[in-house]
């Protein structure tokens, strides 16, 4: 369960062995009931997935059993699978087996944090909010927001180290800037973010004044190499902006800065003659 990546772990299970008795790719694959003497080297560089029986087979030579077990095919699956919506269901059933086992998942803290809009915000606009009750904060919100979900959520930001409270019982952040690192887990749920952020983009336009919103966009027709320039300026772009937001120490309200491209269409001289 200190695994979130099931081929690192075959990887590591493999090492082990090897260094121990002298273990061989054949060997393993041998016991996994496998004739290609490599085929797990490739599950484990990425480059083959197991199936369902080869879950078994390779769980079996490892001699996985009861939770172990359970864990680890639910693993395969988390890493194996492309659909977002059932990646995530995976991972419901990989916290269910930690939680049994009162284990907690690495990158778990960081999921629960990224899954709702409101966490970062919160986490902007409590340590500004002197003395506030979350039914204060909750109607300081642009976009209607229950007093529960308020609480909710300055809940989990204690629990995962973003605010803590001081002698005053005031909320303060714990560092300035959060990032997601390389986490699977993480990267799961700031999938859902950017869905949710890009929902309220959509209300913004019809909820929120002009004068207080800058939206604005660019339909481009351009080549590959255009697209890595684009986005290596959109990459410098947000580096200027944290410069920016790093100096302020006079925030009056929390903004969202959504940068967005995307392609419109498939690549349409695909195919053509050279």
């Amino acid at each position: 369960m200190e695994y979130q990546n099931y081929r690192l772990y075959v990887r590591d299970f493999y090492a082990e062995r090897k260094l121990r008795s002298g273990f061989t790719w054949r060997d393993f694959a041998k016991a996994a009931g496998y004739s290609s003497p490599v085929f797990l080297k490739l599950v484990c560089d990425g480059k083959a997935n197991l199936s369902d029986v080869g879950i078994e087979r390779v769980a079996s030579a490892m001699g996985l059993v009861g939770t172990d077990l359970q864990y680890f095919r639910s693993l395969v699956n988390f890493n194996q699978e492309k659909d977002s919506a059932q990646k995530k269901a995976e991972f419901k059933k990989l916290r269910a087996i930690a939680k049994e086992n009162s284990f907690a998942l690495v990158g778990e803290d960081q999921y629960d944090y990224y899954e709702s809009w409101l966490n970062p915000v919160l986490r902007e606009m409590a340590p500004q909010m002197k003395g506030a009750t979350p039914a204060q904060m909750a109607g300081q919100m642009t976009f209607d927001t229950q007093t529960a979900e308020v609480k909710k959520a300055l809940a989990l930001l204690q629990k995962v180290g973003m605010l803590d409270k001081n002698d005053d019982g005031e909320y303060e952040q714990v560092k300035r800037s959060v990032t997601t690192g390389n986490l699977e887990v993480a990267s799961l749920s700031v999938r859902e973010m950017h869905r949710q952020m890009g929902e309220l983009a959509v209300r913004a336009l019809d909820e929120v004044p002009l004068k207080e919103r800058d939206i604005s966009g660019l339909t481009i027709g351009i080549s590959e190499n255009a697209y890595y320039r684009i986005t290596k300026e959109i990459e410098d772009f947000r580096r200027r902006v944290s410069s920016i937001v790093m100096d302020d120490n006079k925030e009056s309200r929390v903004y969202r800065l959504n940068v967005q491209l995307f392609p419109l269409t498939k690549d349409f001289k695909e195919g053509e003659n050279a």
